[in-house]
């Protein structure tokens, strides 16, 4: 059964907070006195036909918890990312990786930092590969 069209953008914008709000003691919008990046911020514009649908399909795969380690990781590369998360990057593969953190950089408050969210994306996959080897 196809999902509608909603359901993708909403599942993305939900991600992201799920994983920024767990994150937070006590005001959603706000943490360390900072607004939350997203919060409000509409979802941009589809780069092409099909992008929100294959990113959805990557989100299911991404544990939660998972999700906020890297979020983290991405932005201070002192916060390390667990065992359990390093096999759950691994298993969702460099392309999932890669294209979670281009949705981020989609964003108007993280385009500055696409760059170091690509890269970011493919160095934490990698280092979760030599993990396990």
């Amino acid at each position: 059964m196809a999902r509608p069209a909603y359901v993708i953008p909403v599942m993305m914008v939900s991600f992201f907070l799920v994983c920024h709000t767990m994150t937070m003691a006590k005001n959603p919008r706000n943490e360390q006195g900072k607004e939350v990046p997203w919060f409000g911020e509409t979802l941009p514009p589809e780069p092409f036909a099909g992008f929100y649908t294959k990113v959805a399909q990557c989100l299911w795969n991404v544990n939660p918890v998972c999700g906020l380690q890297i979020y983290a990781h991405l932005f201070d590369q002192s916060k390390k990312l667990d065992d359990n998360c390093c096999n759950n990057v691994v298993k969702v593969g460099v392309q999932c990786s890669r294209d979670l953190g281009w949705a981020l950089g989609l964003y108007k408050k993280f385009k500055p930092h696409r760059a170091l969210i690509d890269k970011m994306s493919i160095i934490t996959y990698q280092e979760c590969v030599a993990r396990k080897l």
